[in-house]
């Protein structure tokens, strides 16, 4: 009887380690993949800064105010801040590396906002920004022309 009370403490120790080790490595990679994106995030700050254009952060914390617009709540007009910072974005943005960029930064972000994209689609109309390219989370990147 003793034994199995020991063998019983023994298995539900291993069995805690191994919980705890499962933490720490899920924690690890937590921690990796959030390093990840903040070096994206600098790599990409560093390419357009290179060229004198718009940064994807700059373009994030300017786009702010279109973050409600964009999830589907509140009016189904973006507000005037939102058309502002967009047509910031869309000047700052003056050459096809930096557009691409750009569109690589909002893809990237879209999922993560929880971005609606029928919404997406329809704020360069809303805001009187004439673009050639749809404003998809979809969008091939790579074909936004020059």
């Amino acid at each position: 009887m003793h034994l199995m009370c020991n063998l019983n403490f023994i298995h539900s120790e291993i069995k805690r380690s191994i919980d705890i080790e499962k933490m720490t490595m899920e924690k690890t990679v937590a921690t990796l993949f959030l390093s990840m994106m903040i070096l994206s995030s600098l790599y990409e700050t560093l390419k357009a800064s290179e060229i004198n254009d718009i940064t994807c952060v700059d373009a994030e914390r300017l786009l702010l105010p279109c973050i409600p617009y964009l999830q589907g709540f509140g009016s189904p007009k973006p507000s005037s801040s939102c058309c502002s910072a967009a047509k910031t974005i869309f000047k700052g943005a003056t050459t096809t590396k930096n557009r691409r960029a750009l569109c690589e930064c909002f893809k990237q972000a879209a999922p993560v906002i929880g971005v609606n994209p029928d919404r997406s689609k329809q704020l360069p109309k809303l805001c009187n920004i004439r673009l050639s390219f749809p404003l998809d989370p979809k969008i091939n990147c790579n074909s936004i022309p020059f």
